[in-house]
């Protein structure tokens, strides 16, 4: 009996000592990320939030409401469970979270692939934005990454959850994981906050591309069955071989967001 009470009681601060450990992790790495969007012009001084999941916890770090991007740090980043509330006596929690806080909960109770979530005020994506028109797949970059158009959301202003059901509904049986929610942005997805801040990158590369494309013609869109090719190719080689772990989830390929292009195609 007092095996089994040790046993579990061993368990219980095994498990606890984890989930700090990702936790901090997850503090880094959102942390990271903003200071990497506002040196890479991503991002304005504050609009937008940014936030991850933290591995094996119903938990996520999130952008402190009212806190410009180049001051977020790990310690006043807002740790929040999967209702958007706060969690009380962490650090950062003697501020409020992002107004968004309820939207990437809810982001995260639907799409539970997403590991991070980016709404940045990115100048050609958000432009995009508030036109309410969506980015056309007439690149191949595009077609490999995002296998298709870059879709437009609606117009959401409510401080609810209404901004996470407009992405997820926007991108509900599509492949994209960006939206341009008309008037607010590009939000983007990524299975980890760092992949949503490559694919944030990517996003606002194509979108001054296409829109320099247009102030001298209309660019042709890639016929369907070539966007289908090129992003199953890709995807194809995004999947690691039955048995072994890929190294990482771009097989190699990582975006420099200094630079916006690639390391290597």
């Amino acid at each position: 009996m007092a095996q089994g009470r040790d046993a579990e009681l061993r368990e219980k601060y095994v498990s606890g000592v984890k989930t700090e450990v990702a936790i901090a992790r997850a503090r880094a790495d959102v942390a990271a990320v903003h200071a990497d969007l506002v040196r890479d012009g991503l991002a304005l001084a504050a609009g937008g939030s940014v936030s991850g999941k933290v591995p094996g916890a119903d938990l996520f770090v999130i952008t402190p409401a009212g806190t410009a991007f180049a001051d977020v740090a790990p310690e006043n980043l807002v740790l929040c469970g999967l209702d958007g509330a706060s969690i009380a006596g962490t650090p950062g929690s003697e501020a409020a979270p992002s107004a968004a806080s309820l939207s990437h909960a809810y982001v995260y109770r639907h799409m539970t692939d997403v590991g991070g979530i980016v709404h940045a005020l990115s100048p050609y994506a958000s432009a995009w934005a508030a036109r309410g028109q969506e980015i056309p797949c007439v690149l191949a970059i595009i077609a490999e990454e995002f296998g298709g158009p870059v879709p437009t959301g609606p117009l959401t202003l409510a401080d609810d959850d209404s901004l996470g059901r407009g992405v997820v509904d926007a991108l509900a049986g599509r492949r994209p994981r960006a939206v341009l929610l008309q008037n607010l942005g590009p939000v983007v997805l990524g299975s980890t906050v760092k992949d949503a801040a490559n694919r944030a990158a990517l996003v606002e590369g194509v979108a001054r591309i296409v829109q320099l494309a247009r102030d001298g013609g209309l660019p042709s869109p890639l016929p369907q069955s070539d966007v289908d090719r090129l992003y199953e190719a890709r995807a194809a080689l995004q999947t690691p071989p039955a048995g072994r772990a890929a190294a990482s989830t771009r097989s190699g390929r990582q975006l420099n967001i200094a630079t916006k292009t690639k390391t290597s195609r």
